[in-house]
């Protein structure tokens, strides 16, 4: 038997968007009847990232997210690159934007132990890690140094808040011994 190839991606590209919440025809209803499931359209997000770390390939810390204004419902797993993103990324010292890896994530949509409500007052932190370079698939070695403006999507899509970051390598790369380093 032979299986015809378009229609076998065509299957698997719709089973890969239909794990995705933000596409319009796939997602389930809310029947929770809960209004508070859906927050706040006009919440306001507080961001920190907590114990930086750029170790020249990826991005780290501990993100704190607390409300300025109105009620903010997220979902607590705090998927990068799903409800949390790294966006305009440039070199510091030139300001030039930056070549970087940008994978997708199409998680589940998140179970009703998953999401979260804040109100004023009350933050919510969680682990991240971005990967953004490597030198194998860009071809152009890390910067020492960048800026970025991290975003977070709400659970219904909104983003309520960005933060500005500016991370240095915190881990500096070993001298190579065509680089004037002791040979071993």
């Amino acid at each position: 038997m032979q299986v015809n190839r378009l229609g076998l991606g065509l299957a698997v590209l719709l089973l890969s968007l239909s794990a995705c919440t933000l596409f319009p025809f796939f997602r389930q209803a809310d029947d929770s009847g809960d209004p508070a499931s859906e927050g706040d359209a006009s919440a306001r997000a507080v961001l920190e990232l907590q114990n930086q770390a750029f170790d020249g390939q990826s991005l780290s810390g501990r993100l704190l997210v607390g409300v300025e204004e109105g009620r903010l419902t997220l979902d607590k797993r705090l998927v990068v690159n799903a409800s949390v993103e790294l966006k305009s990324i440039v070199d510091c010292a030139a300001g030039q934007p930056l070549d970087f890896l940008e994978v997708d994530s199409f998680p589940a949509p998140p179970q009703r132990d998953e999401l979260l409500t804040l109100t004023p007052g009350h933050w919510y932190g969680a682990e991240v890690r971005f990967a953004l370079f490597d030198e194998h698939f860009t071809g152009k070695k890390p910067p020492e140094c960048f800026e970025a403006e991290l975003q977070l999507r709400s659970a219904n899509g909104q983003v309520p808040g960005r933060l500005h970051i500016r991370a240095e390598r915190t881990v500096k790369p070993s001298p190579t011994a065509a680089e004037g380093a002791p040979a071993p």
